[in-house]
């Protein structure tokens, strides 16, 4: 499974679209800040809502976003 940032990322590179995007200038380094901030933003769902309910934490969240995520 990928998220939608993940997928709109592969779809840009698929179709060279970053390259065109000369306004960044390292779009690798430009997509990864909003990945990593999109994993924030998951994690802290995570967190708040299941982990809360079952009594894990912030390291537990982290794992499911790797688990779920992370197709590496």
């Amino acid at each position: 499974m990928k998220t939608a940032m993940q997928e709109l990322i592969e779809e840009l590179k698929a179709n060279d679209v970053a390259h065109g995007m000369y306004w960044i200038k390292q779009p690798n380094d430009f997509f990864e800040k909003y990945l990593e901030k999109e994993k924030e933003q998951t994690c802290n769902a995570f967190s708040r809502g299941l982990g809360t309910e079952l009594g894990l934490d912030w390291e537990d969240s982290e794992q499911y976003y790797n688990r779920i995520y992370q197709n590496k």
